[in-house]
C-alpha cells in the first residue's frame, strides 16, 4: 500500500544512480549534484522525509509517492523532472496542471508561471499558432477558470506566460505544431515537487478548473470523498469531475469549429463526452468519443469541479497512488493514448453492476448514460457523488431525470422488476433517433431491459434490438423510461398486429402531427384519419418510403380517431387519442 510507513530504511544519495525497479524508503536525501533517475514505469515511495538538493528524474510513467505524514524539507534546493504528453496539434486543447513549483529554499507548494515549470519551451506572445522547432507554445490559448460562475464562458481568465497559477489549479493549453489531434508532444516539467495539503477556495454555484498537483497519480474516489457531500452536510463539490476531450475540428481556432466535450466521472464510474459523429479518420471508431475517465487521475491532468456549497477544494497525500496510464483506469484526456502498461497494486477492479444506455440522435449526436448498482446509492438523488449532473448539453441530448434534474450518471441500490429509470430527451430537429444498450458490465442476474414509450404504450426489449423512434423537435420529459419488466396489461391489450407490423403510426399531441416510424422503408401510398363515426377528416397523399414521416394536422377536436396507412404490403391501422 502506498503511503505506508517504512521505519527501517534511510537512504542518502551523493552520486548519480539509475533505479530500474520500484523502491520504498522511510527517508531519502539526494545531495547536490547527484541525480536519481527512476526508469520506465516504476515508483519511488518516500513515507516520512525527503530532502532534494540534487535532481530527481521520473522517466515515462514513473512517479514519486509521499505518504500522509511524509515531509518535503522546505530548504530543498534541488529539482524534479517529470515527463507528460499532450496533443501536438496546434489547434487542440488539453487541460493541464503542474506537479511542481519554482525552485526555492524557503517554502513549498508555491505559485508559478508557466515558463518556470516547462523546460525547453518558448512561449510565443504573438500569433495564434505554436512551433515545432524550436518548441513553441502560443500564449493566446493559456487560460484558467478559478472559482467562476457556472457555465459563464466570458469569465475565463487569460494566463499567458506571465499570469500566476496556484498549485492545484488547472489551465488550458494548445499544442505546438501541425498534424492531427492524435499526434503527441512530450513536455518536460521541472521544479520543486508539490507535497502535502493543497487547498483552493470555491463559492456556491461556481466552477473551478483544477488539476492533479502531485508528481504521482491521485485516486478520484478519494478526492471525491474528501470534497463531496456527506451525511453531516453539503461538501465543497457535487462529487462529479469533468474532463475535457478535444478530438477534432480541423485547422481552425474558431470555437464553433471545435469537436470536443466533457467526459464525466463520479463514484458510480465514468462516461465519455457526448460527441457528434464525423467522418474524420482521426476520430476514434467512426466519429464518437471513446475516452472514458477512470478512477485514477494522471500526473498534470486538469479537470472541472462544481461547487455544492461554499467551501474548500482539498488535495492531500492520502489521495496519491502509483497508477500508470493504461487507457482504462488512468487516462490523460488527450486525443490518443500510446501507453498500455499497468503495474500498480492499487488497480482495484470495479465489480459493480453497470448499465450503459446509448442515444444516437437525428443530428448524429452520440450520448452514453451510465447507471451503477451500489448499495450506498438510492433510486433518488444521492449525497456523496453517485449521481453525475449533465453540464455539457448538446443540440440533441438524452439524460436521466432525477427529481426533475438532468444527469449523465446515476447510482441506484438495486435492480428489480419494479425499477423505473426516467429519461429526458430534447431535439433541435425532427427525425429518427435510436436508443440502445451500449454495454452491460458485471451482470449479476440476467433481466430484460425495456425502453417504455409511454405515448405509444410500447415496451421495446433493448436486448433484442435497438429502439428507433421518430420525434419532432422539442422536449420529451415524460414519455420515455427504462424498465425491467413488460407490463402484463400492455401485453394483453396491445393488438398482435401492432407488435409485429413493420411500420408504426402514432399521433403527437404536442405537435398536432401524425408520426410514422418506417424502419424498413415500406412504401406508404396514403395516410387517412377517421373519427369514430367513420368519417374521413384528413387524407394525405403520402407517396413516400422514408424511414421517418411527419404529417401536420390542424384543429382536430379532442377524441379518439383511427389512422389508416395504405402501404404496398396492405393496410395498417391504429387507434389514437387526440387531446
Amino acid at each position: 500500500m502506498y503511503g505506508t510507513h517504512i521505519n527501517w530504511n534511510i537512504t542518502e544519495i551523493n552520486h548519480d544512480i539509475t533505479n530500474n525497479t520500484g523502491h520504498s524508503v522511510s527517508a531519502l536525501i539526494i545531495d547536490s549534484p547527484a541525480t536519481l533517475t527512476v526508469k520506465a514505469s516504476d515508483s519511488l515511495n518516500v513515507s516520512r522525509y525527503l530532502k532534494l538538493n540534487g535532481a530527481l528524474t521520473l522517466e515515462e510513467d514513473s512517479q514519486l509517492i509521499q505518504g500522509v505524514d511524509s515531509e518535503l524539507d522546505v530548504t530543498s534546493s534541488g529539482i524534479l523532472h517529470k515527463n507528460q504528453q499532450g496533443s501536438a496539434d496546434t489547434f487542440t486543447y488539453n487541460y493541464w496542471s503542474s506537479p511542481v513549483g519554482p525552485q526555492n529554499t524557503t517554502s513549498n507548494n508555491n505559485s508559478y508561471t508557466l515558463p518556470e515549470i516547462f523546460d525547453g519551451v518558448t512561449f510565443l506572445t504573438s500569433g495564434y499558432n505554436g512551433t515545432v522547432s524550436p518548441l513553441g507554445i502560443s500564449t493566446a490559448w493559456i487560460w484558467k477558470f478559478n472559482n467562476r460562475t457556472l457555465g459563464n464562458y466570458a469569465e475565463w481568465q487569460h494566463v499567458g506566460n506571465t499570469g500566476s497559477m496556484l498549485p492545484g489549479e488547472g489551465f488550458s493549453m494548445k499544442g505546438p505544431g501541425s498534424g492531427v489531434p492524435s499526434d503527441l508532444q512530450n513536455y518536460l516539467l521541472k521544479g520543486k515537487p508539490n507535497n502535502g495539503d493543497i487547498n483552493l477556495p470555491i463559492n456556491s454555484g461556481n466552477e473551478y478548473l483544477v488539476g492533479n498537483p502531485y508528481p504521482s497519480a491521485i485516486d478520484a474516489k478519494a478526492f471525491i470523498l474528501d470534497n463531496g457531500t456527506t451525511i453531516a452536510g453539503p461538501g465543497s463539490t457535487t462529487g462529479t469531475l469533468y474532463f475535457w476531450e478535444h478530438w477534432g475540428g480541423g485547422n481552425s481556432h474558431n470555437l464553433s469549429s471545435y469537436q470536443g466535450g466533457y467526459a464525466s466521472y463520479s463514484l458510480s464510474g465514468g462516461v465519455p463526452a457526448a460527441a457528434k459523429a464525423t467522418s474524420d479518420p482521426n476520430v476514434d471508431q467512426g466519429g464518437v468519443s471513446t475516452k472514458t475517465p477512470g478512477r485514477y487521475i494522471p500526473v498534470a491532468q486538469g479537470f472541472f469541479v462544481t461547487a455544492e456549497a461554499t467551501g474548500t477544494i482539498k488535495f492531500n497525500n492520502s489521495q496519491r497512488v502509483f497508477q500508470t496510464e493504461d487507457g482504462t483506469n488512468s487516462v490523460f484526456l488527450k486525443s490518443t493514448n500510446s501507453k498500455n502498461t499497468n503495474t500498480s497494486p492499487n488497480n482495484h477492479d470495479d465489480l459493480r453492476e453497470k448499465l450503459r444506455i446509448g442515444f444516437y440522435s437525428t443530428n448524429k449526436i452520440k450520448r452514453q448514460l451510465l447507471t451503477t448498482v451500489d448499495p450506498s446509492a438510492s433510486i433518488g438523488y444521492d449525497w456523496g457523488g453517485y449521481d453525475g449532473p449533465n453540464i455539457d448539453y448538446q443540440i440533441d441530448d438524452m439524460y436521466w431525470l432525477i427529481d426533475h434534474n438532468t444527469y449523465v450518471i446515476q447510482g441506484i441500490n438495486e435492480i428489480t422488476e419494479t425499477t423505473v429509470l426516467p429519461l429526458g430527451i430534447h431535439l433541435k430537429n425532427e427525425g429518427v433517433n435510436i436508443i440502445s444498450i451500449d454495454e452491460i458490465e458485471n451482470e449479476v442476474t440476467p433481466y430484460n431491459i425495456y425502453l417504455h414509450d409511454k405515448e405509444l404504450n410500447l415496451y421495446h426489449n433493448l436486448r433484442e434490438s435497438n429502439y428507433y423512434v421518430t420525434l419532432i423537435a422539442g422536449k420529451y420529459l415524460d414519455r420515455f423510461e427504462i424498465t425491467f419488466t413488460n407490463s402484463s396489461e400492455t401485453l394483453e391489450t396491445k393488438p398482435l398486429e401492432l407488435i409485429n407490423r413493420p411500420v408504426l403510426v402514432s399521433f403527437s399531441n404536442d405537435n398536432e402531427s401524425v408520426v410514422i416510424s418506417n424502419p424498413n422503408a415500406l412504401y406508404i401510398k396514403s395516410t387517412e384519419i377517421f373519427n369514430m363515426l367513420g368519417q374521413s377528416v384528413y387524407n394525405f397523399n403520402t407517396q413516400s418510403n422514408q424511414t421517418s414521416i411527419i404529417q401536420a394536422t390542424e384543429n382536430l377536436s379532442s377524441g379518439s380517431y383511427i389512422i389508416k396507412l395504405n402501404t404496398d404490403n396492405g393496410i395498417v391501422t391504429n387507434k389514437v387519442l387526440i387531446e
